[in-house]
């Protein structure tokens, strides 16, 4: 008698914990569509756009390729020019560098360029 019971209530339980969970998957979507689209409109309201986070962010990039025009550390030696190589070692200290170098530039100094 008590095992019949369980099997009755078992499904029940599951079923409004799957209801439960499709009604916070509903909100959660809901609230993700809200805050992205009620937001869209004001971002292309502005009549200037700062290029300067965009500008630094590309141009450090292609200087701190490693490899491209320097490697620390390279293969042979503490630093080499334009070998056109790379290690796992030289991009975890390129990307380190490009961290520093990003957030003095966009934090510290400020860098800011406007078009319009």
């Amino acid at each position: 008698m008590i095992e019949s019971l369980h099997r009755i209530q078992r499904p029940e339980l599951s079923s409004l914990k799957l209801r439960r969970k499709k009604k916070i998957t509903q909100n959660l979507c809901l609230l993700i569509y809200f805050s992205v689209f009620e937001s869209l409109p004001k971002i292309f309201e502005r009549e200037m756009a700062d290029w300067g986070p965009v500008v630094i962010a590309v141009v450090l990039f292609v200087l701190l390729t490693p490899g491209l025009l320097f490697q620390l550390p390279g293969r042979s030696r503490i630093i080499e020019f334009g070998n056109m190589q790379t290690s796992g070692v030289s991009i975890l200290v390129h990307a380190v560098l490009y961290f520093a170098l990003i957030t003095i530039f966009l934090i510290a100094i400020g860098v800011h360029i406007y078009t319009g």
